[in-house]
C-alpha cells in the first residue's frame, strides 16, 4: 500500500528537496520536474502546495529558518549560557558546517538572490534580517559590549562571508571564536 504524506510533511519534504538541490546546483534554482524527482512526488504535486517557484523558495526558506531556531532552541537545555556561548551557537548554526546547513544556506543564498530583483522578498529579507540583528544585539547586551547594535552589525555582515568562505573553502576556513573574541573584548 501506498504511503500516504500529510500535506505538511509533503511541503517538508519539497523544501527540503529544494535545499538539496540548490545546494548541488550552487545557487541556481532548478526546475519542476527536478525539485518533484528529488521529493518523490509528482510536478502535480508540486503545483498543488505551490502555486509558484517564488511561493515554494520562501516555504523552503521558511522551512529551514524553523529547523535552524529548533537546533538553537535545543542547544539552550538547562540553565542560562553566556552570552559568548549563545552568540556562537547562532553563529555555528547559520554557517555551512554539514550538508544540512549547506542545504539551509543554499536556500539562504538563493532567497538573498531573488530579494535583490523583487520587493516583496525583499521585505521579507528585511524583516528576518531584523529578527536576527536583534537576537545578536540581546547577546551583545548582556555581555556588556559598548555598541551592542554595532556589533550585532559587524557579526551578521562577518557571517555572510563566513558563510561563502565555508562554501567555497570549507569549514577549516572560518575562525569563529576569533571573531567572537573580537567583537567581545571590546566590552
Amino acid at each position: 500500500m501506498r504511503e500516504r504524506w500529510v500535506p505538511d510533511a509533503r511541503r517538508a519534504a519539497i523544501a527540503d528537496a529544494v535545499g538539496r538541490l540548490l545546494m548541488r546546483g550552487h545557487g541556481t534554482f532548478p526546475g519542476m520536474r527536478e525539485i518533484a524527482t528529488e521529493a518523490g512526488v509528482t510536478t502535480g504535486t508540486l503545483q498543488h502546495h505551490f502555486s509558484t517557484k517564488e511561493e515554494m523558495l520562501l516555504f523552503a526558506l521558511e522551512h529551514h529558518c524553523r529547523r535552524c531556531a529548533d537546533r538553537l532552541q535545543a542547544q539552550s537545555g538547562e540553565g542560562t549560557p553566556s552570552p559568548r556561548q549563545v552568540l556562537s551557537a547562532i553563529v555555528t548554526e547559520l554557517l555551512p558546517l554539514d550538508e544540512e546547513r549547506a542545504a539551509e544556506t543554499s536556500v539562504a543564498m538563493a532567497f538573498v538572490s531573488r530579494a535583490m530583483t523583487d520587493p516583496g522578498f525583499a521585505e521579507h529579507y528585511r524583516a528576518q534580517r531584523k529578527i536576527l540583528l536583534d537576537l545578536l544585539r540581546e547577546q551583545f547586551e548582556r555581555a556588556g559590549t559598548p555598541r551592542p547594535s554595532v556589533a550585532a552589525t559587524i557579526l551578521l555582515q562577518v557571517i555572510d562571508g563566513m558563510r561563502t568562505d565555508c562554501l567555497l573553502l570549507g569549514p577549516d576556513a572560518v575562525q569563529i571564536d576569533a571573531v567572537l573574541d573580537r567583537l567581545l573584548s571590546r566590552s
